[in-house]
């Protein structure tokens, strides 16, 4: 998912965080990441109980937004109780139908120290060239403002909004608490915590991280499996293992955690960062109304490959994948390659999100596989958009909404057929039966040429 793609290869949890690599983070766990758990996410299920019918949401629904911001941790009173994490983890275990194969190893750490501990994983060792090019790419396609600091933003916001992290490499789970007793929140996060363990145990997440590690698309739709599953199991824990009046506390905390840095990230930002945590548990109570833990259990063996398939359960158990898709067009002489990355359904609604939900709901339906290229000269970039969709009406669809947007976000404005002129740049876009391509460039010839 380019949202998350943009950003070295692939985003990390809640938090993209990543271990042993020299990517930073930009979406919820890819690859080798560490599994992390934002503030919110405690309460009974919000969507609905796992019996009940599953309504699909549209590809472009924002993310909810954090709670009002607070300029210091919770105040609100903290009641708490120490925790077995052993106990704690037959507790889980339980609920979520997983064994406990091998003792869980636990961290309670301050907040402090688990926001140093998450710098250390995924911002230690980044690759600032990577991290320069996404922030073009970013800026070229208006997600994101120009001069914007995406490795300072993103370290911001992870140490900021996680509460807790599981790292498989250390087979360990880190709670971000004050010292003694944990609050309500606390026991949640890590009960949240827990269900990683356990799905580690059972399924190696290494090992399945590590299998997309070169597919964006696809190491969100994991992230999203992988988060929606825990999620679950940790909202149905909180109602079998904690009192209404604790299950109140809990959401009254997170309702003060600091929010400063999610609220001036850029709403492309925003929603990668909780793709994992709306869309994911929508994604497993579908799987979980057909079949229990154990359809989802199925889909750890055959994990989703694409954000469609999470968006679209329907999907998934069709076994409805994306066809490849490669940037082939190329800008001359000059021009240096700085990345290239799959463009999936999420992605696709995001870009066209300026146009309003409804269109770029329309605009994302009929995605059938995508990819972006990048390149640079000097301070110069130009990008190159490749679509695949499912049908003409589909690729007639995106045809008509590519100069809005562009009229929308650049104030472009027709100069030939099918180039528009904008603030910063030109874009040219052909449109085949069932393929759209679109270019941004410095100028109209470059962009014709990316544009096919």
């Amino acid at each position: 998912m380019v949202a998350i793609a943009l950003v070295g290869s692939g985003v990390g949890a809640a938090a993209g965080l990543r271990s042993g690599r020299n990517d930073a983070p930009a979406r919820a766990p890819a690859t080798t990441a560490p599994v992390a758990t934002p503030s919110e996410g405690v309460g009974p299920p919000t969507e609905a109980p796992p019996s009940s019918p599953f309504t699909e949401p549209p590809a472009s629904e924002p993310a909810p937004q954090p709670p009002a911001s607070a300029s210091e941790k919770p105040r609100v009173s903290r009641p708490g109780r120490r925790v077995d994490f052993d106990v704690l983890a037959e507790q889980v275990a339980q609920v979520r139908g997983l064994p406990v194969r091998r003792r869980v190893r636990a961290r309670v750490v301050s907040d402090e120290g688990l926001a140093d501990k998450i710098s250390e994983l995924a911002f230690s060792d980044i690759d600032r060239a990577e991290t320069a090019a996404d922030e073009r790419l970013l800026v070229a396609l208006r997600l994101a403002p120009p001069g914007f600091d995406l490795a300072g933003l993103l370290e911001r916001l992870y140490r900021e909004r996680i509460s807790g992290v599981y790292v498989p490499e250390e087979s360990t789970l880190y709670v971000g608490a004050r010292p003694g007793a944990l609050s309500p929140l606390e026991q949640a996060t890590a009960a949240h915590e827990v269900t990683h363990a356990l799905q580690d145990q059972a399924f190696g997440l290494d090992g399945l991280q590590e299998q997309v590690e070169d597919d964006d698309d696809a190491a969100v739709a994991l992230t999203a499996l992988i988060e929606g599953d825990a999620v679950l199991t940790q909202q149905l824990w909180a109602q079998r293992h904690q009192t209404e009046a604790d299950r109140l506390r809990a959401q009254a905390e997170a309702a003060q955690v600091d929010s400063s840095a999610l609220g001036a990230a850029p709403a492309f930002i925003r929603n990668v960062v909780y793709f994992p945590y709306v869309q994911g548990p929508r994604f497993v109570v579908a799987l979980h109304a057909l079949g229990g833990f154990g359809a989802i259990d199925e889909a750890f063996r055959d994990p989703p490959t694409t954000t469609e398939q999470i968006l679209h359960p329907t999907k998934y158990r069709e076994g409805e994948g994306a066809d490849a898709v490669v940037v082939e067009t190329r800008p001359g002489r000059g021009w240096r390659a700085s990345g290239s990355h799959p463009l999936g359904e999420f992605d696709v609604a995001q870009l066209f999100a300026p146009l309003g939900a409804e269109e770029a709901d329309r605009a994302a339906a009929g995605w059938g596989g995508g990819a972006v290229r990048a390149w640079t000269r000097g301070d110069t970039t130009a990008v190159a958009v490749s679509l695949l969709l499912d049908s003409a009406d589909d690729a007639a669809e995106v045809c008509d909404a590519v100069p809005r947007w562009y009229a929308e976000v650049a104030d472009g404005r027709p100069v030939d057929e099918r180039v528009l002129d904008g603030d910063r740049d030109v874009l040219a876009y052909a449109c085949d039966e069932t393929s759209v391509r679109l270019a941004l460039a410095p100028d109209a010839r470059t962009a014709r040429r990316l544009s096919g």
